[in-house]
């Protein structure tokens, strides 16, 4: 090609760009896009190049700058005080880059103190707290009127539209990680919210169940015939002990053990047997002592975070060294295992956005003997 041409097409290009007009040439093409400029890689390749890359966050580190923010923020002022989990590949996108650990998933660690309350308020993006550490009483969570205690493990929902605030009646502090479908709900221009006292003029919500009712109902497989919880997935509560327990008891048939995941539960919504959100998948995971699992690569941003046990996440040629409250990212079609030397199980909670991959037909695994 004459550099006549060349130079002719980059000033047709860049017309183009004017109008706020584009081509394939210059972001599709497998080879092209690249060269113009415009897209830092080509749209069409062989196989998924995930933005997002792998990264871990230690929970000491964490854990620090949580109580040094305290120490800046009063929770009446800054609503939710979290530490957020931003994924160094994401960085250079508008909002996702400075808030989001993936495209489509979210992640912080927040801290409510002994004796104070984060305010009520609703929002569209779903939303699920697993909770790292807490006193032995005292610390809840209020979703439309339903109060769930907290302890560590233990995962609470609060989807779509649901009014939630946090309090803590406890003799310690209350840490959790969040976990929400923000970024994608914020793409697809479906952001909602709205703070409790706007409309109700008080910062809190009555109590009017506690968890008992809702695992008496839905955690028994029974659907109140008068429901007026009015949410997607109203479980809303699945207590640690309750998920350790099932873990122990597959683990001990090693039929039920999957050959690249460990013995996995899935959390479900009671209503029709799929994910706890339309949105993302939550998992938790057991491996036996001196155990690994075979690398699997798949199509969806998955987030790990340890729960009891030391092991190890071995992506691509990565080895992340896994200690309970740990946080690591896998992203897409990146080849992962898991490792766990030591002699007692390692347990790891997990979310991602699998049920997005696969309600747009596009999931994919991959197994590596």
């Amino acid at each position: 090609m004459s550099s006549e041409l060349e130079q002719k097409r980059h000033e047709f290009f860049k017309k183009l760009m004017s109008h706020n007009l584009t081509t394939y040439f210059i972001t599709f093409h497998p080879t092209e896009a690249p060269k113009f400029g415009l897209v830092k890689r080509p749209i069409f390749t062989n196989e998924p190049t995930p933005l997002a890359i792998p990264y871990k966050w230690e929970y000491p580190t964490l854990r620090k700058l949580l109580y040094e923010l305290s120490e800046l923020l009063r929770p009446e002022e800054a609503e939710r005080r979290q530490v957020q989990l931003v994924n160094p590949g994401l960085k250079e996108l508008p909002y996702v880059g400075v808030i989001a650990i993936a495209p489509t998933i979210f992640a912080a660690i927040q801290l409510v103190k002994s004796g104070e309350v984060a305010p009520s308020h609703y929002h569209t993006p779903n939303a699920f707290r697993l909770i790292l550490e807490a006193p032995p009483d005292g610390a809840y969570t209020i979703v439309n009127g339903r109060r769930i205690i907290m302890h560590r493990g233990d995962v609470v929902l609060t989807p779509s539209w649901s009014w939630h605030d946090h309090r803590n009646e406890g003799e310690s502090d209350v840490i959790w990680l969040d976990g929400l479908d923000a970024p994608l709900i914020w793409y697809m221009g479906g952001i909602f919210y709205k703070n409790y006292a706007e409309v109700y003029k008080m910062d809190k919500q009555p109590i009017t169940h506690t968890q008992d009712d809702i695992l008496a109902t839905y955690g028994s497989g029974l659907k109140p015939e008068k429901d007026d919880i009015g949410v997607y997935n109203p479980l809303l509560y699945y207590p640690y002990s309750k998920a350790k327990e099932g873990l122990s008891r597959l683990s001990e048939k090693e039929s039920k053990a999957d050959e690249a995941e460990g013995t996995v539960l899935r959390y479900i919504n009671p209503l029709n047997g799929e994910d706890a959100f339309p949105t993302m998948a939550l998992k938790i995971r057991l491996l036996k002592p001196k155990s690994e699992t075979f690398a699997i690569r798949k199509t969806e941003h998955i987030v790990f975070v340890g729960i009891e046990g030391n092991g190890i996440i071995e992506v691509g040629n990565e080895k992340f060294n896994m200690k309970p409250n740990d946080i690591v990212i896998v992203p897409p079609w990146h080849k992962y295992r898991i490792v766990n030397n030591e002699e007692k199980p390692l347990i790891l909670f997990s979310y991602s956005d699998e049920p997005l991959f696969k309600k747009v037909g596009i999931y994919r695994e991959e197994l590596t003997k």
